[in-house]
């Protein structure tokens, strides 16, 4: 069974933000992942951070390192000009809207056949048809996009991708609003209950998540949030978009090692 590609999920705005270097974070990141052959996991829209992330990893790796997941109800916001085609030539959309084959994310190299039917079973709860459950959008320069009926089934989409990533996988969260810090602290809970055992860290760019951050450590202290194992944040707190491969990556590892490290004192 091959290993299936390091994927990490972006969380950020689908606005640029006031300051160039939040759109230049965004472009680094996208370069970092480049150099390090890694997949990108984000919410599929084409403006703000979101598009500037999709679209420079496309331009450096190719469409198949790209994988966006969007709701329908999303695209007329997140994917504008996408919504602007389908209203003007009905049906002459710029990217052309396929069902997902069965073995979707074998063929896409994200995850095994196995996990990848786990993906699709974390759907079914989705209020929708069965043939209408996910639509793919293909050829575009913001990679690949899975259409997904809301919000929960976005994240938990995502989610599953991460999880079933190859080493070195996890979560980062760029400068963003509401949505992002929504997507971020879904992904932290199910951590802490253990759903998934991926590392988790912000781009802290000019010190954006530095409140959320003090926030953090200030309930860990008073003991409302736990920190699972020494050395285990609950948030890496990076300044450089080239350091967030590095901690993800030494972050699977400490797992890997603390796993092994019960096994063995499991079995004397």
């Amino acid at each position: 069974m091959s290993t299936p590609p390091t994927r990490i999920a972006v969380f950020c705005g689908s606005a640029p933000g006031p300051s160039k270097t939040h759109t230049d974070a965004a472009r680094a990141l996208a370069e970092s992942f480049h150099q390090h052959s890694i997949h990108l996991a984000y919410g599929g829209g084409t403006s703000g951070l979101m598009g500037e992330v999709a679209r420079t990893l496309v331009k450096l790796s190719g469409k198949d390192a790209v994988m966006g997941v969007i709701p329908s109800s999303h695209i007329g916001v997140e994917r504008p000009a996408d919504d602007k085609d389908e209203r003007k030539e009905k049906g002459k959309e710029k990217d052309k809207v396929k069902k997902l084959p069965r073995n979707w994310a074998r063929r896409m190299g994200l995850a095994s056949s196995s996990s990848g039917a786990r993906a699709n079973k974390g759907m079914k709860g989705d209020k929708v048809k069965r043939d209408e459950k996910a639509k793919l959008l293909l050829d575009s320069e913001y990679g690949r996009v899975t259409i997904v009926s809301d919000l929960q089934a976005r994240k938990k989409l995502m989610m599953e991708l991460v999880r079933d990533g190859g080493p070195g996988s996890g979560f980062v969260a760029l400068s963003g609003g509401i949505g992002t810090v929504d997507e971020l602290f879904e992904v932290v809970s199910w951590s802490q209950m253990g759903v998934h055992a991926r590392g988790i860290c912000v781009l802290n760019v000019g010190g954006f998540w530095d409140g959320i951050l003090a926030w953090i450590e200030r309930a860990i202290e008073e003991k409302f949030v736990r920190e699972r194992g020494e050395g285990r944040k609950v948030l890496g707190n990076l300044k450089e978009a080239g350091g967030v491969v590095a901690w993800l990556k030494a972050y699977d590892e400490g797992r890997r090692k603390e796993r092994e490290g019960k096994v063995i004192k499991a079995g004397r």
